[in-house]
C-alpha cells in the first residue's frame, strides 16, 4: 500500500536532521519530513493534497500552510543541501566533473499558475501552456545532483503583471523584472563560482551555445565549455575548390568534407560503452564571436551525410585530446535523465498549486528528495562504509554495487524501488501495532465501513 504513517520511516532521520535548523516550530519539520517522505512515494500525483491523502492522521491545512506561507527559507533549505552535498566526501564535486546548463517545461492547465503562458515545452517537442525553469546540474563518473534553479518570467506574462500592479493595489510587491533564459544561465553559472562548485567544463544545450552573446559572457567568467552548433550557424572556412575563405553555414560545411577529412576514434561514454566515431578536430572563425574556436564534426562513418546522425561541437578548450572531448560530451544525457527522473518519480512537474514561493518550495524539496537518494546510494557503493541509518544499509547492497554513473543512472529506480518496499514493510508494521488507528483511517478518512474492513 503506499500509505505513510503519522512518523516517517527511520531511514530517512539521519537526512532530515541535518536540515532541522531551518524550522522554527516542531511543526514545520513534521510536514518537512512528511512531504519530503510522500514524495518518494509511489502515487499518482505528487501535490499537497495527494500526498497528504496517503499520509495517516496528517492535517492538510497544516501541510498547505507548510508549503504555502510557513515563515521558513527555501533558499536557505537548497543552500544547505548544495553546502551538505559539495562538502561530503562520497558526493562532493569534483575537477573531473561537468556543470551541465539547461531548462525544462512544465505543461499546465490554463494560465492561473504563476508565469505560465505559451510558450516552448521541450518534454512536449511543442509550443503549448506551461512553465519553464531554467536549473544547473552537477554530474561526474560516480554521480549527479541538482544544483540551482530559476523559474522563467515570461515577457508577455512581466508585462501584464506589472500593469495589473499599477493599476490596483500591489500590497507592497516589487514590480517583475523580465530576464531571458541567457540570463538565468548566466546567473546560475555566477552561483556555481561563488559556491565553489569544482568541474571541468560546463556542458551548455545547443540553444544556449548558438547565442553568441551567451557564449562571450561565459569565456568572460573564464569557463571551460563544451556546446553543440545548429547546422544553420555560419562560420568562415574555406570549402573544397575555394580559394578565399568565406561565410558558410555548418550544414555547407559538414556535407563539403570528403571521408579522408575524418579520423577514426574510440572513446569512452558516460555509462561505460565504448564507441568508435569519426571526427574532423577543425579550428574555425565563428559568426558574431572573435577570434576562433575549436569544432569537433563527429560522424558515425566517415561517408554519413544526414545531420540528424552528426554532431558539431564547439569548444574553447585547445588541449583536451578528442576522447576526452567525447568522453565529457556524453555527461549531456544526466540532465535529460534527471528530469524524467525528477518529473516521473519525484513529481517535479504534478504541482498543483498557483503562487510563485510554494512552485519554488515544490521544487526545492524534489532536489532534495533526488538528493536524498543519491546520498544513500553514495555512501552504500563505498566497501566497507557505515552508516547510521541502521539496516537500510543491507538492502542497498547488489543496487549499489557499480561506481560507474551510466549503470548508477539506470539503478537508480532499482533503488527507489528499495526504498519504497522499506516504506511499505515500515507502514505494515505500524497496522500490526496500531491496528485500531489503522481502522479508524479506513472507516472515518476513506468511508469504507467496519464490516468491510474485517470481511
Amino acid at each position: 500500500m503506499n500509505f505513510l504513517t503519522p512518523t516517517p520511516d527511520p531511514m530517512f532521520e539521519t537526512f532530515y536532521k541535518k536540515f532541522d535548523n531551518i524550522f522554527s516550530e516542531p511543526s514545520q519539520r513534521e510536514n518537512f519530513r512528511l512531504y519530503g517522505t510522500g514524495l518518494i512515494l509511489e502515487i499518482k500525483r505528487k501535490n499537497i493534497w495527494y500526498i497528504s491523502e496517503h499520509i495517516l492522521e496528517i492535517d492538510y491545512q497544516s501541510m498547505h500552510h507548510f508549503m504555502h506561507d510557513a515563515p521558513w527559507v527555501e533558499n536557505r533549505l537548497n543552500d544547505q543541501r548544495v553546502e551538505m552535498m559539495d562538502n561530503n566526501r562520497s558526493t562532493k564535486s569534483c575537477y573531473d566533473g561537468y556543470v551541465i546548463i539547461d531548462d525544462t517545461g512544465n505543461p499546465k492547465s490554463g494560465d492561473f499558475t504563476h508565469a505560465t503562458r505559451k510558450q516552448w515545452i521541450g518534454s512536449l517537442g511543442k509550443v503549448d501552456t506551461g512553465q519553464v525553469v531554467v536549473t544547473s546540474h552537477y554530474v561526474d563518473s560516480r554521480k549527479d545532483w541538482p544544483i540551482d534553479h530559476r523559474p522563467y518570467l515570461p515577457q508577455k506574462w512581466v508585462e501584464e503583471q506589472n500593469v495589473s500592479f499599477e493599476l490596483n493595489d500591489n500590497g507592497g510587491k516589487d514590480l517583475y523584472v523580465f530576464k531571458s533564459k541567457l540570463e538565468l544561465g548566466l546567473e546560475l553559472i555566477d552561483d556555481i563560482k561563488e559556491r565553489g562548485i569544482r568541474f571541468s567544463h560546463l556542458l551548455i544545450d545547443a540553444w544556449y551555445g548558438n547565442s553568441p552573446g551567451f557564449m562571450k559572457e561565459v569565456e568572460c567568467r573564464e569557463c571551460l565549455y563544451i556546446t553543440s552548433l545548429y547546422a544553420n550557424r555560419h562560420v568562415y572556412c574555406r570549402l573544397p575548390g575555394e580559394e578565399p575563405i568565406e561565410e558558410h553555414s555548418v550544414k555547407e560545411l559538414v556535407t563539403s568534407l570528403e571521408a579522408d577529412a575524418f579520423l577514426g576514434v574510440e572513446y569512452t561514454k558516460a555509462n561505460g560503452e565504448t564507441r568508435k566515431v569519426y571526427v574532423a578536430d577543425m579550428t574555425l572563425k565563428i559568426k558574431n564571436l572573435a577570434g576562433e574556436r575549436r569544432v569537433l564534426i563527429v560522424k558515425p562513418t566517415p561517408q554519413e551525410k544526414d545531420m540528424d546522425n552528426i554532431d558539431v561541437l564547439m569548444s574553447n578548450d585547445t588541449l583536451s585530446d578528442i576522447p576526452s572531448m567525447l568522453h565529457g560530451w556524453s555527461f549531456r544525457d544526466a540532465i535529460d535523465k534527471f528530469y524524467l527522473r525528477g518529473k516521473d518519480d519525484l513529481g517535479f512537474d504534478q504541482y498543483q498549486v498557483r503562487d510563485d514561493k510554494p512552485i519554488r518550495r515544490h521544487w526545492y524539496m524534489v532536489f532534495l528528495m533526488y538528493s536524498f537518494i543519491v546520498w544513500h546510494r553514495q555512501f552504500f557503493s563505498s566497501v566497507g562504509r557505515r552508516n547510521d541509518s541502521g539496516s537500510f544499509r543491507k538492502w542497498c547492497t547488489h543496487t549499489c554495487q557499480t561506481f560507474c554513473y551510466g549503470v548508477f543512472s539506470k539503478k537508480i529506480g532499482n533503488l527507489l524501488d528499495v526504498i519504497r518496499t522499506k516504506l511499505m514493510l515500515h507502514f505494515h508494521k505500524w497496522c500490526i501495532e496500531n491496528p485500531e488507528r489503522w481502522r479508524a483511517f479506513l472507516e472515518n478518512e476513506k468511508g469504507i465501513p467496519l464490516a468491510e474492513i474485517m470481511a
